[in-house]
């Protein structure tokens, strides 16, 4: 993949593009029935950081659409969170500690990466919020936009325009060739590989 047309296709701002190696794209291809390819994408996500086991998980969302509402969802099920206020914009760090809190958040939250939020996975805390000059369609402003600082060693993930699956980004050798991302998965026939 072209890796500068991937950032500014997803507006991602990373520090350090150059450290990112490996960029790979999962999800769901929605077919002519009637399926729910957004909850299949949530589906494969829980299953993929599930079967990799590396806890503790980041998780970060919001954006100018984040519903106050989740907090008392956090707060019922002990989840460890940060409110994040940079500017106008509402931003929600949870910290996951285990598969049982991942589906948890997950379940509740993915729909943020469904109407295209700021949604943002990864294994160390690794977003900052600045002030950047931001394209937009037909205008050029200054905004408040997440960071993504690359580290020496990390993965991180982003979700697919309306959640139709999610991109991988990383520099560590355990994600370092195809077939490795592919054994993380379950062999029991659910996930089909293109």
């Amino acid at each position: 993949m072209d890796h500068a047309q991937v950032f500014k296709d997803r507006y991602l701002y990373v520090d350090r593009p150059e450290r990112i190696d490996f960029i790979y794209s999962m999800g769901c291809l929605p077919d002519d029935t009637e399926s729910d390819y957004q909850g299949d994408s949530n589906r494969v996500l829980k299953q993929f950081l599930t079967c990799l086991n590396r806890f503790p998980i980041f998780i970060t969302f919001g954006g100018s659409f984040t519903d106050e509402e989740v907090e008392p969802y956090f707060q019922k099920h002990n989840l460890s969170y940060t409110k994040i206020r940079p500017y106008k914009n509402l931003y929600y760090s949870v910290h996951v500690h285990d598969a049982t809190e991942l589906e948890l958040l997950l379940d509740e939250t993915y729909w943020y990466g469904a109407v295209n939020e700021d949604f943002f996975i990864s294994f160390t805390n690794l977003l900052t919020f600045e002030r950047r000059m931001v394209k937009g369609w037909f205008f050029k402003k200054e905004r408040t936009v997440p960071v993504i600082r690359a580290t020496k060693e990390m993965s991180f993930i982003t979700m697919e325009h309306d959640f139709m699956g999610y991109y991988l980004f990383s520099n560590e050798a355990c994600f370092n060739t195809e077939d490795k991302v592919k054994a993380i998965f379950p062999d029991d026939g659910t996930i089909e590989f293109y």
